[in-house]
């Protein structure tokens, strides 16, 4: 018996498409460009170089050329009540192209009073944190016969007088100071 042949749409669309996509393919091989596309931001200090061939590229980029400027400044000062020690100061000084020191927030500048407020702080901190620390110990041997958790929580009592001492004495430091 004789059967017509059926038309199967499926397979006539999907090798159409298998088609077009390899055209497709084939076309943009052969028209794409060989050279790679750099795009380098551009500065008033930047400079680069650029060699590309079909092989490949190399690109040599300075963003802030030139990049750093350093001086170093060594200095001698007597020091003690009569003068008999000297105290020697190694002074590094880090400048750009646009004579940028830094940071550029000239609004929170350390001035002295701020530096020895600082200072201050952190020495009646560090006192502050000796003695509530040393409070925190004396009371830890009460919770210390705690089943299971006393070791635990004799720690915790000892760390948190510290942090305490240290809050404590770092406002109180700067409260006499007037800072």
């Amino acid at each position: 018996m004789y059967r017509r042949p059926e038309c199967r749409w499926g397979t006539i669309i999907l090798v159409s498409l298998l088609g077009l996509s390899n055209v497709g393919l084939i076309t943009n091989v052969l028209t794409r460009n060989k050279f790679p596309v750099v795009n380098l931001p551009v500065g008033p200090y930047t400079s680069y170089d650029v060699f590309a061939n079909e092989s490949g590229y190399r690109i040599t980029y300075r963003s802030n050329d030139p990049k750093v400027l350093t001086t170093h400044t060594n200095k001698v000062t007597p020091k003690g009540l009569f003068g008999g020690k000297e105290e020697r100061i190694n002074l590094y000084q880090e400048t750009t192209a646009l004579n940028q020191i830094g940071s550029q927030d000239t609004e929170n500048k350390l001035t002295d009073k701020l530096i020895a407020c600082i200072k201050t702080e952190g020495a009646g901190e560090s006192t502050g944190r000796l003695i509530g620390t040393s409070i925190g110990t004396k009371a830890a041997p009460t919770v210390s016969q705690i089943p299971v958790i006393g070791w635990l929580a004799a720690g915790w009592i000892a760390m948190f007088g510290g942090n305490k001492g240290a809050d404590v004495g770092g406002e109180l430091a700067k409260s006499f100071n007037d800072c």
